[in-house]
């Protein structure tokens, strides 16, 4: 089984300074920083999913940048410091020795755009990025394709389009592009897959549901089941969360504290596991989460991105985040893509009975680094 999850490119037009410091570890801030974005994309309702290891990775180029208030709601908002970047840089290279992760970042500006050499050069040690000139003003169509094209050949082919359109008064982009497969440790049998109704609430569908009779570790908490469906080499596990068919906003209070102490006290158990086959593709405009979350003068005229560049002022504009997954028997792949776009400023065994996981109703899951506990995708899945 190939699992493969593309992961996410952020894609950020923008102009920043030098920070301060604080105190989040990288899997900290980015499991943190789900699980408020979780709140605010599931507030309609219905199926998401997004990469906080993509978002994160890029802010953290835009928040190398950063100075001043800007980057002090930054910290506030994001649990950053300056130790962020050596640290978030050993993770990644970590993660990715088992050869089942790939993470690449490039910056595009426009040509009229000069880099200030200390921001160049975290670029380089901590996100082992390059910056490529553009002619965004005078070519912004063609300098779309060329940042697209990169996209897409980092992140399999899956997404293809992040930027829709590329304004001409942009004047960078910060692109981070995560790729992710691996097979599922134990694959499931196309042969015991079968249609089933799933729930959510008054409406009933049918879905194709995998199944499986297997040993995985397992727990429940106030009614809440768990189970780890691990991937080939034992360190990446897809966790899913199914909430009581009572009580299916069981898991709105869910916190990054609360999902480590579960994941902790999972104990392995024979368990009756259904899995839906399921496929989800997403677009989202990310800058009022941010504002609401407290990122807010780096989308306005005082904006301080000064550690990027002396030239001019720039400002956060947009942020654009699109994602896909595909789960079957044989693999899972995901992609998920980032765009912010900145523009000039005018200013264990027991002889337990078989436990029963049938995720026959909405279900919250999470692709996740077990060694860390950090989350690299989340999503909640409904039909």
């Amino acid at each position: 089984m190939r699992f493969k999850t593309l992961g996410a490119t952020l894609a950020l037009s923008l102009l920043l300074a030098v920070p301060l410091q604080a105190s989040a570890s990288p899997a900290e801030a980015i499991n943190n920083f789900a699980f408020s974005a979780s709140r605010v994309l599931g507030q309609a309702g219905g199926a998401y999913f997004f990469s906080p290891f993509s978002i994160i990775s890029a802010f953290g180029m835009a928040y190398a940048g950063a100075a001043g208030a800007t980057a002090s709601e930054i910290e506030r908002a994001l649990g950053f410091s300056w130790g962020l970047h050596g640290d978030l840089g050993e993770f990644v290279q970590d993660i990715e020795r088992g050869g089942q992760v790939t993470s690449a970042n490039r910056v595009w500006l426009s040509k009229a755009l000069k880099l200030r050499r200390d921001y160049q050069n975290t670029l380089y040690l901590y996100y082992r990025s390059t910056a490529e000139a553009l002619d965004i003003e005078g070519r912004p169509d063609e300098s779309r394709k060329t940042i697209n094209d990169w996209v897409s050949a980092k992140t399999n082919g899956k997404i293809n389009d992040l930027l829709q359109t590329l304004d001409p008064s942009v004047r960078m982009v910060i692109t981070n592009a995560v790729y992710f497969n691996a097979r599922w440790l134990a694959p499931f049998s196309k042969n015991a897959t079968a249609p089933e109704k799933f729930r959510d609430g008054e409406k009933v569908s049918e879905v194709p549901m995998m199944k499986k009779l297997d040993k995985f570790a397992y727990g429940e908490f106030d009614g809440v089941k768990a189970v780890r469906i691990p991937y080939e080499g034992r360190r990446m596990s897809m966790l899913v969360l199914l909430p009581p068919e009572n009580n299916p906003k069981a898991l709105d209070a869910l916190d990054s504290g609360t999902l480590t102490l579960w994941a902790k006290s999972l104990k392995r158990r024979e368990v009756d596991l259904w899995l839906p086959k399921f496929k989800t593709e997403r677009r989202y405009e990310l800058a009022d989460m941010f504002k609401a979350l407290g990122v807010k003068v780096a989308f306005s005229d005082d904006a301080d991105f000064s550690g990027i560049t002396d030239g001019e002022r720039l400002k956060v504009d947009a942020v654009i985040h699109q994602t896909f997954i595909e789960v079957d028997e044989e693999r899972t792949e995901a992609a998920a893509a980032t765009a912010i776009t900145m523009l000039k400023a005018t200013a264990m065994p027991n002889p337990e009975p078989i436990a029963e996981f049938h995720a026959d109703r909405p279900f919250t899951y999470f692709i996740m680094d077990d060694q860390t506990g950090t989350i690299l995708f989340m999503g909640r899945q409904t039909f």
